[in-house]
């Protein structure tokens, strides 16, 4: 579907229409186009009266339930270097459970944001600033690694948003999520065999309850794999290592037992490091 202002003017006429039969039938064929139309449909839907934009979601929500993996393909096709990691995670969500819009998930993270920002009015020092932060999360909110085996749900941020608990990057997610909406400066740590979280000279272990973690329990951490710490383990990562880091992730937790699903993330995988000119 092309941008033609007749063209759309006739659509939302039609939308609008009181013939049930006629609206069905356009609404079928719009969801017909695929995710190709998307964009095209939710800039039409800002111009649409409230009958013809509340058809509009309807078609939107269908072609995304239908199209929900191949939305996040080509996602990942285009996630640059630096690209929206928190719209990544969404829609990896998506891929997974297709149709929700995890309206609970992002309202909880809100309202965590600004509880923290709150706090975080006090706090003076970048050492008062990340316990701040981990005290609110682990101490108040009990989000931390899981006990459990490693699982999918462990692994997607709606679903480590409700039960808090989950994987070492679906938790540091979340804290970097949270920390965002704070205006509280938050990165991602691509630890080899772990991924932590650093505010500025600080870091913090959100799997283990954001306690404060030092160069060498890093060390030791490195040392275990027959590795040594080198200043580029701890650099700040970047969203698309930080997309790659959670792809991999999943494809470990499900390759044992899901070789179809295995599959798929490899495909995002491929994607992602095949897209956007850069390699991870």
């Amino acid at each position: 579907m092309k941008p033609d202002s007749n063209r759309n003017a006739a659509l939302l006429r039609l939308l609008g229409d009181e013939d049930a039969a006629t609206v069905a039938l356009v609404k079928a064929q719009l969801a017909h186009s695929g995710p190709e139309v998307l964009e095209d449909l939710r800039a039409l839907e800002e111009l649409a009266d409230a009958l013809a934009a509340f058809h509009l979601r309807d078609v939107i929500a269908e072609i995304e339930e239908h199209s929900a993996g191949r939305i996040f393909k080509d996602l990942c096709a285009r996630f640059s270097e630096d690209g929206a990691i928190e719209e990544a995670v969404w829609r990896l969500a998506s891929a997974f459970d297709p149709g929700e819009d995890f309206s609970d998930a992002r309202t909880t993270l809100d309202r965590w944001g600004r509880e923290v920002a709150r706090r975080l009015r006090k706090a003076v020092t970048p050492l008062d600033r990340a316990e701040t932060l981990a005290e609110f999360l682990n101490h108040e909110q009990k989000v931390r690694g899981t006990d459990a085996d490693y699982n999918l749900d462990a692994a997607l941020l709606p679903s480590v948003i409700e039960s808090r608990r989950g994987i070492p990057i679906s938790v540091s997610l979340v804290y970097m999520l949270v920390a965002r909406r704070a205006g509280l400066q938050l990165e991602g740590v691509n630890l080899p065999g772990h991924f932590i979280v650093r505010h500025e000279d600080i870091f913090l272990d959100p799997f283990r309850g954001g306690r404060r973690i030092g160069l060498d329990a890093c060390k030791e951490l490195l040392a275990a794999q027959n590795l040594t710490l080198l200043p580029q383990h701890l650099a700040p990562a970047t969203p698309r290592q930080v997309l790659v880091r959670m792809l991999t992730s999943i494809y470990h937790i499900v390759e044992p037992t899901d070789p179809a699903i295995a599959a798929q993330v490899i495909d995002w995988l491929d994607a992602v490091r095949k897209g956007a000119g850069a390699e991870v």
